[in-house]
C-alpha cells in the first residue's frame, strides 16, 4: 500500500517570528502520522504570473494533450496530494501575491479539474481535506477573509469536500496577547481532541 501523501503550501513570509507557520508547524506535526509531508516554499519557488506568452503556451500544450509537459508539475503535484496544508498570513484582504500566482500555475484543465458534459467543474485532485492555516492582525472574522473564501471556492473547484481554516485573529491589537492568542487557536482548533477528524 502506498504512502499517503501531504503537500504543505508555505506562502509565510519573515518565517522566524511568523504566527501563521507557528500554527501551522503544529498542524504539521500532528498530521505526520498518517501522512509523508512534502514543503513547498512559495518564497523561494520560481514561479510567475501567466503573462501572454506563458498563457499561450500553456494553451498550446493542453490544445495537444500534453499534460506530462514540465511546465504542468506543480498541478500534478497539488493534485496527487492526499491532504493539503495552505499556510499564508492576512495580507492586504487576502493573502501574499505569490500564493495566487501558485493558484494561477495549478489550475490546469485536465489535471486539477475539467468541465463535464454540461460545462459544470468536476475536480480531479485527490486531496480529502484541506486545511488553510492564517493569521490576522485585526478582527477580521473566516467568513470575512477573502484569502479564506478564495481557497475554499477552488477547493470545492478542485474537488476537495473539506475544507476548514485554522486561524487566530485580533494579534495586531495593542490590547491583545498575541503569542497567547496563538497558543489558544492552537490548543481550540488544532490540537483540541477530534479536531482533525
Amino acid at each position: 500500500m502506498s504512502e499517503k501523501k501531504l503537500l504543505f503550501v508555505n506562502a509565510c513570509v519573515n518565517k522566524s517570528t511568523s504566527r501563521t507557520l507557528r500554527i501551522a508547524s503544529r498542524l504539521l506535526e500532528l498530521l505526520k502520522e498518517s501522512y509523508v509531508i512534502e514543503e513547498l516554499d512559495l518564497e523561494h519557488l520560481d514561479i510567475h504570473p501567466l503573462d501572454s506568452q506563458r498563457l499561450n503556451e500553456r494553451l498550446a500544450l493542453l490544445a495537444r494533450g500534453e499534460l506530462l509537459d514540465p511546465s504542468f508539475i506543480l498541478a500534478r503535484q497539488f493534485a496527487n496530494a492526499n491532504c493539503v496544508v495552505v499556510a499564508a498570513p492576512y495580507w492586504d484582504f487576502g493573502f501574499p501575491a505569490m500564493l495566487k500566482v501558485y493558484i494561477e500555475n495549478i489550475s490546469v484543465t485536465g489535471i486539477s479539474y475539467r468541465y463535464g458534459e454540461r460545462g459544470q467543474t468536476v475536480g480531479l485532485c485527490k486531496a480529502e481535506r484541506l486545511y488553510y492555516v492564517t493569521t490576522r492582525g485585526g478582527l477580521v472574522t473566516d467568513e470575512d477573509d477573502l484569502g479564506y473564501r478564495t481557497l475554499e471556492g477552488m477547493g470545492h473547484i478542485y474537488g476537495i469536500k473539506d475544507i476548514r481554516c485554522m486561524s487566530a485573529r485580533g494579534l495586531d491589537i495593542v490590547t491583545v496577547d498575541a503569542d497567547a492568542e496563538v497558543s489558544r487557536a492552537i490548543d481550540e482548533k488544532v490540537s483540541a481532541p477530534g479536531a482533525l477528524t
